[in-house]
């Protein structure tokens, strides 16, 4: 396989950028919680029976909902504790997502050969070649059909998927922490936080608890998940600079 600096470079560049996406969630959720922990403690101190008018929006405008000062500081402490480390996991799984589809996009675009791997047992639909006269525009939105697809699956699954067409290796034990993270969302996203069978057979021997179980979402398991989406995205972008600089 001839040599591509131009994908590595592409590569690179949303690697940084990934990177620097989750050293800026971790740095503002440090800077935040201490904040939403004072608000919480001065609100739920509040003596106030009164119920304060808040803004919120609906159809066509807005409307006042009305909350004590001890209900907000409720919310506040939910935020401190655990919602700020659920909402930054949801949204960073995704980006590091987003990350592994581009990078699969950028190299079965610059090698066709690999859209067998990603075209199954089938093959490239009529209606694209319809649609597009030029041959590059049909590879291009084949392999974006077919990336956006991929994520739909079992990480397990488009992980190997995304190593086959990279031509690369992932370190196994991060995969297995990726999985879990992964697994981990799914239960913030459907189960309220609380651990189900599906999890545990999703995370294996990394499970966090058993069935039935709250999830522990705090700031450790946050700076782990950190620290696995950054070694991922590091490991695709060290290996691919390696096999197409």
């Amino acid at each position: 396989m001839a040599r591509n600096s131009k994908v590595s470079k592409e590569i690179y560049t949303r690697h940084i950028r990934l990177f620097r996406l989750l050293n800026d969630a971790w740095i503002f959720t440090e800077l935040l919680r201490p904040d939403l922990q004072e608000r919480a403690k001065t609100l739920r101190a509040s003596k106030s029976k009164a119920k304060r008018p808040y803004p919120v929006p609906k159809r066509g405008g807005t409307v006042l909902s009305k909350r004590r000062d001890e209900d907000i500081g409720l919310v506040f402490y939910a935020q401190h504790e655990r919602g700020i480390f659920e909402t930054n996991i949801v949204s960073l799984v995704s980006r590091a997502e987003a990350f592994l589809q581009d990078s699969i996009a950028i190299v079965a675009s610059a090698y066709p050969q690999k859209l067998s791997v990603l075209a199954d047992k089938g093959g490239i639909p009529l209606d694209l070649f319809l649609e597009h006269e030029d041959r590059e525009d049909v590879i291009r939105r084949f392999v974006a059909m077919k990336c956006e697809g991929l994520m739909f699956g079992k990480p397990s699954e488009y992980l190997d998927k995304a190593t086959k067409v990279l031509a690369i290796e992932l370190d196994p034990e991060t995969v297995k922490a990726f999985i879990e993270i992964k697994a981990s969302r799914d239960i913030i996203i459907h189960n309220s936080g609380r651990i189900n069978k599906l999890y545990v057979e999703k995370a294996g021997d990394l499970a966090r608890g058993g069935e039935g179980e709250e999830l522990v979402v705090d700031r450790s398991y946050f700076r782990q998940v950190i620290v696995t989406l950054k070694t991922l995205s590091g490991q695709v972008q060290s290996k691919t600079e390696e096999k197409y600089k």
